[in-house]
């Protein structure tokens, strides 16, 4: 007699699953199968109880049996748009991503979209489509393999794994909220440790060296607007002349200009706005500066004429274009920045690193931290100081110096070191007891306040 198969329901967060107990095997062992029914535990007992007793029949009648997640759904004849339109809880994770990245496209700014899309469709779609893991089922020893997988096997850096961990999360938040899931389980995962970031610069007299071989190039302007002024690549490429005031001696960066990919296409994305509020500012021309810019504003007039309708009109308002009118694309300006760094024998650095050198020149000069800040349009004091906490040596010094000329053991005479030791307290075995904490209060509170005043440095 063939033996009936036999079931119950069970659940796991939050949702329905279906318990096969199949016939036994040639060994004798019995098995089970779990099937999941894509229905949450809330107020779907009856369907439930349903889909039980059909699975049970189906199986009885020697029939596939398969649970809602591995079952096609009806949408595969659909047309691509319509087919995203329909999530559902035994989708693929990979598929699941897909769809929210149409869903939310609308609502994202065109550079989030292309980062989100180059994040998902390159590493993170695909690693777990090969892998097969459903959207209901993604647990966080699944996504917390990924990022092992990513660090050990591609090596990529863990400020990347944070990125990708910013991806998955969104779009789990996003499924918990449209009833996908019952849970986020990104956001019980432990995060990757940021990278501890050490900036690359050129020093003065390396940049003095450098300038020179850009001249009458164009990269000339982009390399002194990142030189003097520690501008970002977007908001050199996005200056215009219109952020130039000649009479008040005043550049203000209010721009940014990227060229991005969207979908496979390139995009130019230019914003009458720059990344953060902190990053919106007015600066004093640089005398040197203000000569390349002179000259190179005059270049660009006698061009225009010079070509007439070859010129290229679109980017008559920015400040670095060619002289066929072309704006100097972001790609350019680091590839070339590179080359030309190669070719005529320098310490090769990112173009993103005269930023850095700017920000080196500023500290080693005594400008705090604060202002420093304040120049490079920093959002908070704590990205400018975690950024170049390393390059304030000097002050560092300079305290230590001073901290070492008003407590000098060594110099004093020998019967004051004693005395110095009575007044501190000794114990029974030699060891002297630490001070009362109002001992030296105002020593190294004027040690403190007197470098500060010398650094430059609120006290």
């Amino acid at each position: 007699m063939k033996t009936k198969v036999t079931g119950y329901l069970t659940q796991k967060h939050g949702f329905y699953y279906v318990v096969l107990n199949l016939p036994t095997d040639e060994k004798g062992k019995r098995n089970r199968k779990t099937l999941s029914t894509g229905l949450s535990t809330d107020r779907n007992a009856t369907k439930a109880k349903a889909l039980l007793l059909t699975m049970i029949r189906e199986a009885n009648a020697g029939e596939e049996v398969r649970g809602v997640n591995e079952r096609q759904p009806k949408s595969q004849n659909k047309t691509e748009d319509e087919r995203w339109n329909s999530p559902w809880p035994g989708m693929l994770f990979s598929d699941y991503l897909e769809f929210w990245l149409q869903w939310k496209r609308k609502s994202w700014e065109e550079v989030t979209y292309s980062g989100y899309c180059q994040n998902v469709r390159s590493w993170i779609a695909p690693y777990f489509s090969a892998r097969k893991v459903r959207l209901n089922e993604i647990t966080v020893l699944d996504i917390e393999m990924f990022y092992t997988h990513e660090i050990n096997k591609r090596g990529v850096s863990g400020n990347t794994v944070l990125h990708y961990h910013a991806n998955i999360r969104k779009a789990l938040s996003d499924a918990a909220k449209l009833k996908l899931i019952p849970y986020n389980p990104a956001a019980e995962v432990e995060r990757p440790k940021k990278d501890n970031f050490v900036a690359s610069y050129y020093s003065a007299d390396e940049l003095m060296e450098v300038l020179p071989i850009f001249a009458n190039t164009k990269m000339e302007l982009p390399v002194m607007l990142a030189a003097f002024y520690g501008l970002r690549r977007s908001e050199v490429i996005g200056l215009q002349w219109s952020a130039i005031d000649f009479e008040r001696k005043i550049v203000t960066i209010s721009r940014t200009f990227e060229r991005i990919n969207v979908d496979g296409k390139m995009v130019d994305v230019s914003k009458c706005r720059t990344k953060n509020k902190s990053s919106f500012r007015s600066l004093p021309l640089i005398p040197a500066v203000e000569q390349a810019l002179l000259k190179a504003q005059k270049r660009q007039r006698q061009q225009m004429k010079l070509c007439g309708n070859s010129y290229c009109k679109e980017y008559k308002d920015y400040i670095c274009v060619d002289d066929m009118g072309h704006l100097v694309t972001p790609d350019y300006v680091t590839r070339v920045f590179r080359e030309m760094l190669l070719k005529n024998g320098f310490r090769p650095i990112r173009f993103h690193d005269l930023r850095h050198s700017c920000a080196s020149l500023l500290i080693k000069n005594k400008v705090t931290m604060k202002e420093v800040q304040m120049w490079l349009g920093h959002s908070s004091f704590s990205t400018t100081a975690n950024i170049y906490a390393h390059i304030d040596v000097d002050s560092k010094m300079e305290a230590a110096n001073m901290i070492a000329s008003k407590i000098s053991l060594g110099e004093l005479p020998e019967k004051k070191i004693s005395q110095a030791k009575n007044r501190l307290g000794e114990n029974s075995v030699g060891r002297t007891c630490p001070p009362k904490p109002t001992e030296n209060k105002s020593v190294l509170s004027a040690i403190w306040v007197k470098s500060g005043r010398q650094n430059g440095r609120q006290a």
